[in-house]
This record gives C-alpha cells, sequence and structure tokens, in this order.
C-alpha cells in the first residue's frame, strides 16, 4: 500500500496525458531562417522512431532546417529533459524508467538514462552538488512547492538544498541568510488576500524612473546556453516560463527560487524616500499595495540575482519593474539594495544592471575656490 502512494507522485491524470500528447508535437516553431534570416516555410514532417519533427525550407539558402538543437536523438526531446531534471530531483533510475512508462508510453533502460545524464551534464551542473543533496534531503524536503491562487495559479518552488550548499560553501554569500528565511516562509506566511485582490502590478507598472546613471551590461551567462537547449522543445508560450524555471530550478547550480510574491507598500516607500533618500517617481496610499512575481533568484558572484526571462530580449527593457522587484525583495529580506543585481534575457541574450543606480543617484559636490575651505 505504501509503495503504491510513493508511485502515485510519479503518476499523472488524463488530462495531463492530453497535454502532454500535445506538447510531443510542440517543438519551438521557427519564422526565419537561421542562415541568411528569409522567411522560412514549412515543408512536412520527418518521422522518428517515437514522433514527428516539423521540417523548415529556405528557399533563399536551398536548405531544410528542424528547429532541434539536439539532433539525431531517437527519444523526444521533453522526454530526456525530464529524465534530467528527475534525476537531480534524487529520483532513483527505476523511478525515473516507471515515469516515462506512465507519461510516454515507453520503456526505458538504465544505460539510455545514464548516457544522457553523461551526454548533457553540460546544462545541468547540479550533478557535482547532488551527492551532498542526497545525503542530507529526501525527494519531498528538495524542494518546497506550493501553488499560489493570487488571480491566476502560480508555481512557488525554492530549492532548499541549493541554497543551503551556496550559503555554506562561500563565505561572501552567508550574508544571505535572511533570503533563505524569506524563502522558507512564503508558503506558510503569504499575504494571499492582498495578492488576490485587485492591487497595483509591478509587470504593468508605467512609471519612469531617472535612468541617467544606469548602465545596462551584455554578457555571455549560461541562463542562455540553458534557455536555447530547453526552448527547443517548447512553442507554447505559457509553457515557456514554466519548463524554463524548472529545469534551471532542478538543473544548475545558482537558481535557488522560482515564481517568488513579493509586495511593496507605503511605509516602503516612505522608508527608501525619506530615510534612504531614494528617487522613487510614484506613491501608494496606505491601503495600496505593489505585487508582483519574481521569475527566477540566482545567488552568484557575492550577489542576488533577480531574473526574468523575456522571449525578446534584446527588444525589451523590463528595468522599471525589475527594480519594483528589486525594492521589495530588499525590505522584505532587510537585505541592502545594494547586493541585488537584476537581469533579463532569452535563449540569445542577456542584460544585467543594479537597481541601486536607478534610485540612487550621487549628487556630485560644487567645487570650491581654491582660496576658501570646506567646513567639516
Amino acid at each position: 500500500m505504501e509503495n503504491q502512494e510513493n508511485s502515485v507522485q510519479t503518476r499523472i491524470t488524463e488530462t495531463d496525458k492530453e497535454e502532454i500528447k500535445n506538447e510531443q508535437d510542440n517543438y519551438k516553431k521557427l519564422i526565419n531562417c537561421p542562415y541568411c534570416n528569409a522567411k522560412l516555410i514549412k515543408k512536412g514532417k520527418r518521422k522518428k522512431k517515437y514522433e514527428f519533427i516539423q521540417v523548415y525550407y529556405c528557399k533563399n539558402c536551398n536548405k531544410k532546417i528542424t528547429p532541434l538543437i539536439a539532433k539525431n536523438k531517437t527519444y523526444p526531446l521533453a522526454l530526456i529533459i525530464d529524465c534530467l531534471s528527475l534525476h537531480n530531483k534524487l529520483f532513483s533510475f527505476d523511478e525515473i524508467t516507471e515515469f516515462v512508462k506512465e507519461r510516454y508510453g515507453l520503456n526505458l533502460t538504465r544505460q539510455i538514462i545514464s548516457r544522457w545524464i553523461k551526454e548533457y551534464e553540460r546544462y545541468t551542473p547540479f550533478l557535482r552538488m547532488r551527492e551532498f543533496a542526497s545525503k542530507k534531503y529526501s525527494k519531498r524536503d528538495l524542494i518546497e512547492e506550493s501553488k499560489l491562487i493570487h488571480q491566476q495559479i502560480y508555481n512557488f518552488k525554492f530549492h532548499r538544498a541549493k541554497l543551503d550548499f551556496i550559503l555554506s560553501e562561500d563565505f561572501k554569500h552567508y550574508k544571505f541568510k535572511p533570503l533563505k528565511q524569506f524563502l522558507e516562509l512564503v508558503s506558510a506566511e503569504c499575504p494571499h488576500q492582498i495578492f488576490q485582490n485587485p492591487t497595483k502590478r509591478s509587470s504593468e507598472f508605467k512609471e519612469k524612473f531617472n535612468l541617467n546613471e544606469v548602465k545596462i551590461i551584455s554578457k555571455n551567462n549560461t541562463a542562455v546556453k540553458i534557455a536555447g537547449f530547453i526552448l527547443q522543445a517548447v512553442s507554447n508560450n505559457k509553457l515557456r516560463h514554466e519548463k524554463l524555471q524548472e529545469f534551471m530550478l532542478a538543473n544548475d547550480t545558482v537558481t535557488v527560487a522560482s515564481e517568488i510574491p513579493v509586495l511593496l507598500n507605503s511605509d516602503d516607500l516612505r522608508h527608501y524616500k525619506h530615510e534612504l533618500n531614494f528617487e522613487i517617481p510614484f506613491t501608494l496610499d496606505d491601503n495600496e499595495y505593489l505585487t508582483g512575481h519574481i521569475d527566477l533568484i540566482q545567488v552568484r558572484n557575492g550577489s542576488v540575482y533577480i531574473m526574468d526571462f523575456k522571449p525578446s530580449a534584446q527588444k525589451s527593457k523590463p528595468i522599471e519593474q525589475l527594480t519594483i522587484y528589486a525594492l521589495a525583495l530588499s525590505r522584505l529580506t532587510g537585505l541592502r539594495l545594494y547586493n541585488f543585481k537584476c537581469a533579463w534575457f532569452d535563449d540569445k541574450n542577456y542584460y544585467e544592471f543594479f537597481p541601486l543606480h536607478v534610485v540612487y543617484k550621487i549628487k556630485k559636490r560644487k567645487r570650491l575656490p581654491r582660496d576658501q575651505k570646506r567646513l567639516g
């Protein structure tokens, strides 16, 4: 009986099966040729052993193209991705094969799964933390998960083992212990009624901050590589965030939480404006709240990163939205805004900035004549 109850965690409903059936043909849709940027046309489907792949044709360079980076694979990429994530969620090989049989109707061997783990290890650096996590945590305690009904459903997740490892591994990260304390309490103490009632949302906020001293830096980042790997198997816009968040949380070494609820109220704004002299271009009434949900939080290189996936990162500039997230998380955790960085990315580009530079401007002191001295 107990074994049956444990196996229920890997089983799915009939509705889930229908969604999965639709997803298996749901690879990333291509519009422009990656070689010459000309418009592509659909040119039938290529039959593989367990799926069909859409083929595109470019008239300009006379090439046939598929949306897959990972090519020459017998099994669907979505299946491979699931196996990689389950392994790093501390599932055994037997549990993974049972999951795949139930979800995809296919039989896998231990050897096949082991080969995938080795082949795709560049996308799953959490492998080196896995042994540490398996000794201290069970599958259930590894990742805290909670569904938040906040006008729509948000899947809040917190990787407890990973953040523990990060805080203990590097001394410069130990000061972020209040972040862990905050994340531990989200499921139990989040004021859901504030998020459920109509409020001002950070993502819809149009007030402009003074960006004169803000430097937006483009970098090469692992998040871009992982996005390119995951998004080739997902064309549904609604599923992009969920699939990417799930994979990064389970498989990289820096992502510690996803879909984190944050809020600001009038007391927070008064603190920033009057006590810290921050330039905040808006106000809130005493009964108003500014709310939002952070896509991803990472801890790396001595900073807490607030990350946002944007399908067209090069065209987007969510500086106001991310700055509000940073202000809110700073107040909720008690960490200085100096400790935060904000970034947005897609499968091609990554950009980051300091939110402190958005709200705090260094005022240059006037130079006095040589024959005068400044008192004090």
